[in-house]
């Protein structure tokens, strides 16, 4: 997509500063998808699906996250909770006045977006997540001690919680580095392994849909920003389930479709798959409307399959737009 056709803008919200790229009509009577990234991502990794949906007339807004890109990055990890996140979505969208939106989310995005639709449901028109299915609390069980009992202590999730680890990333050739990450095909414990990375010689012969500028891009700018912030919402994990003990039990009220990759690490985590095809997401997510499953792809679907995943946003959501008697989010 042409740099020309993404407007680029600062918006404040939530006491923070965040930059958001756009696409599409930018009149507020245009029906507005959110795109929310995940770790380690920024914006761009939606700049197919916006090119393909700004061209059908839907106004795109794709949002860093705070402790991403050029967003605001608060130094204290206990300020990336599910709360100071999604209040930075509801702020957006109020700073934009886009009353309801349809969210896209993916990776950490979609745990973001998951809990956007738990909270303010009436700020969702409809949600397309991709990669990490809902995941209810358990009461009794802490997220970092079922990674610890599936994975082990090295498993990335667990590893990210020590103290100063983000300064791991600065050794690393950072080009690489997201060479390697965005073409990882590694389901099991060695997942995200800096430590396997860099010990790793293999050649890294890049996919056709990813390409060197690609690569260039991301790397430049985490070597201005650092990985503090993204590694931050790992290390609320455990904060996250302690603060979000109302909400255990609650459901999901907001029509969805949910789209992963057969070879996504995120679909191999233990029970997962069980829960997505045995009822489990359904009853937690009542007005799930579709599951789709796609054969030979990886974790960052979106650029992987960048057609077949734009074209099952806009077969959802367009829905919607041809029909406003189609049921609403539940309230």
């Amino acid at each position: 997509m042409a740099a020309a056709e993404i407007r680029h803008r600062e918006v404040e919200a939530n006491g923070i500063t965040m930059h958001v790229a756009e696409a599409g009509p930018a009149s507020a009577a245009a029906p507005a998808v959110l795109f929310v990234h995940g770790f380690p991502e920024l914006w761009y990794s939606w700049r197919h699906q916006m090119e393909h949906l700004a061209a059908r007339g839907y106004r795109c807004v794709a949002p860093d996250l705070r402790g991403y890109g050029s967003t605001s990055a608060p130094p204290d990890p206990a300020s990336y909770t599910a709360f100071h996140v999604v209040g930075d979505l509801v702020a957006l969208l109020d700073a934009l006045r886009l009353h309801q939106v349809f969210v896209v989310g993916h990776d950490w995005g979609a745990i973001v977006s998951w809990n956007l639709c738990l909270l303010r449901p009436d700020r969702v028109r409809a949600l397309v997540n991709l990669s990490v299915a809902f995941s209810p609390r358990h009461p009794s069980a802490k997220p970092l001690d079922y990674f610890r009992r599936a994975y082990g202590d090295d498993y990335y999730v667990c590893k990210f919680q020590e103290p100063g680890y983000e300064a791991r990333f600065a050794s690393l050739d950072l080009k690489r580095f997201f060479k390697m990450a965005i073409t990882v095909q590694t389901t099991g414990s060695s997942a995200m392994s800096l430590e396997k990375m860099q010990a790793s010689n293999r050649q890294i012969t890049l996919p056709s849909w990813l390409s060197e500028e690609d690569v260039s891009y991301l790397a430049s700018v985490y070597a201005k920003t650092g990985f503090a912030g993204g590694l931050n919402y790992y290390r609320c994990l455990d904060l996250n389930w302690e603060l979000m003990a109302p909400w255990t039990g609650a459901k999901v009220q907001v029509p969805t479709k949910f789209i992963v990759g057969d070879g996504d690490l995120a679909y191999h985590h233990p029970g997962v798959k069980n829960y997505i095809h045995k009822g489990g997401l359904k009853r937690d997510v009542p007005m799930l409307d579709e599951v789709v499953v796609i054969k030979g792809a990886g974790h960052f679907i979106q650029q992987e399959r960048a057609q077949e995943i734009s074209e099952h946003i806009y077969e959802y959501i367009k829905k919607f737009s041809m029909d406003p008697t189609r049921k609403l989010s539940k309230l």
